[in-house]
């Protein structure tokens, strides 16, 4: 619970009581605001954002809180926007609160990413308020979405074929984001600033059915409300609020899961999940260890749709060196056991070539690759990332720390005999793309070592060693 005081707001004989009761109880339930929190109100100037700044400006004093607000005129509406603007200005000012205000063509910007001014909307307010948080100081920002609001996006979702996730609708916090509102429906927002004498602007593309969402508001939820169920409202909220218990316990559950089932290299690339423990699991958490990969490589932003994840799921009973290929150049692949999860982008180096001249002294540290070399005359036991070579054999020739070239071969067998570091690498199932990455000790003539794996049997260390070469590794190298 918070440390804030508790506030008696009566006994909510008043819309008002209500509201600000409301507001604080979900504020308390979801630990939103802290003591001493400097907060952003997102203000549109339309009846919710304003219900929102005055309700925290009620509050602020026993709440020991700071706000402020910051308005961003999408350059949609005109000079009706820039009334609202004008408004939320005269309002700040009015509840003696700082006030900050920004003008983005949404339109040009939709047109340049090639996405809907909604989206393009979205992400230029968020852009704002962060810019502000970051200059001034400012903890929390707290935006005006309300109980219809969250409801209406169950609907949406549901009409799209969302799953338990998409169910949980609008979520109460993310990040530094907080949603006070969320608990009271739109009829008492507009109630509260009836009884407050507080105006408010009206977006008069809200009564238009063009989008998806006026749509839901404007026809389909009244039609519920009538024919179906006078509080489906509600009933839809207590979905989302079942939804978040079930999501919150599969991806806590799957979360821990991916730990174990992912790279046994965790510090390298690419990102990998075992096909076997894959297989073992519920369609849910495969669906869900599928998606984690996957934001790993790509990122939060990233939408697998359905029909991705199937795509992925008709992978796991194929043989190495099946794909398929998904949007934003995400590739997936099955690799000796493992589903590997690839941007493709991130192949872009597998041919270059590398070949650095040790010239070794008291030491060499190669700095690109986190790998040094020291001649020591205690020969001792190789410590964790480390390995050692008997210096004496190499008789002074010339060593090169380079990737392989074809033809490459080792000497494995103590009986002098080499094999192809190709058929070496195929039997311990290293994928190719990497083979070009791991660092390998050379003369000009001969494999020497694989750095992380194996000294040559030749160059190992003997009772009548003298003198060692010790190679430090970093951690991108053990346990090859």
């Amino acid at each position: 619970m918070s440390n804030n005081p508790k506030i008696d707001f009566n006994s909510g004989n008043t819309v008002t009581e209500n509201v600000l009761s409301t507001i604080r109880k979900t504020m308390d339930r979801h630990h939103m605001i802290g003591n001493g929190d400097c907060v952003l109100v997102a203000l549109s100037g339309g009846a919710d954002s304003v219900c929102l700044l005055s309700a925290l400006c009620k509050m602020r004093e026993i709440l020991n809180i700071k706000v402020a607000a910051a308005h961003l005129n999408h350059m949609i509406r005109g000079r009706e926007a820039d009334s609202d603007e004008a408004y939320a200005a005269e309002l700040c000012t009015r509840l003696g609160v700082p006030f900050y205000a920004e003008r983005v063509n949404v339109p040009k910007l939709a047109k340049e990413r090639g996405i809907s001014e909604e989206l393009a909307g979205r992400y230029a307010r968020y852009d704002f308020f962060e810019k502000i948080c970051k200059t001034n100081g400012y903890d929390k920002v707290a935006t005006a979405h309300n109980k219809n609001d969250r409801a209406e996006t169950v609907l949406m979702r549901v009409l799209r074929g969302t799953g338990i996730d998409g169910l949980c609708s609008i979520k109460y916090t993310r990040d530094n984001i907080i949603r006070p509102l969320l608990d009271v429906e739109r009829a008492d927002i507009e109630g509260y600033c009836t009884e407050n004498t507080l105006d408010f602007c009206t977006d008069s593309t809200n009564s238009s059915s063009e989008y998806t969402r006026n749509k839901i508001r404007n026809e389909l939820l009244p039609m519920l409300e009538k024919s179906f169920n006078p509080s489906v409202i509600e009933s839809l909220c207590t979905l989302a609020d079942n939804s978040v218990e079930d999501s919150e316990f599969l991806n806590g559950y799957a979360s821990r899961l991916y730990e174990r089932i992912n790279s046994p290299m965790p510090k390298r690339k690419p990102t990998v999940l075992d096909i076997k423990s894959l297989k073992m699991v519920g369609d849910s958490i495969q669906t869900r260890l599928l998606r984690i990969a996957i934001e790993e490589v790509m990122g939060s932003d990233y939408k697998a749709e359905r029909a991705h994840i199937e795509a992925i799921r008709g992978l796991l009973d194929k043989e190495t060196g099946a794909s398929t290929n998904l949007p934003k150049n995400l590739i997936v692949s099955v690799k000796y056991g493992w589903l590997e999860f690839v941007k493709k982008d991130d192949r872009e180096d597998k041919d270059k070539t590398f070949c650095y001249e040790i010239e070794i002294e008291d030491e060499e540290r190669l700095e690109v690759y986190d790998i040094t070399f020291e001649v020591t005359n205690e020969i001792l036991k190789p410590e964790k990332n480390q390995m050692i070579i008997d210096y004496d054999a190499l008789c002074e020739r010339r060593l090169f720390v380079r990737n392989r070239r074809d033809g490459d071969r080792i000497n494995i067998f103590k009986d002098g005999k080499t094999r192809k570091l190709k058929d070496y690498w195929i039997d311990k199932k290293v994928p190719r793309e990497e083979r070009n990455k791991i660092p390998l000790l050379c003369t000009e003539d001969e494999v020497i070592a694989i750095i992380g794996d194996r000294v040559a049997e030749k160059y190992k260390v003997k009772n009548s060693t003298n003198r060692g070469l010790v190679i430090t590794y970093g951690a991108d190298y053990e346990n090859r």
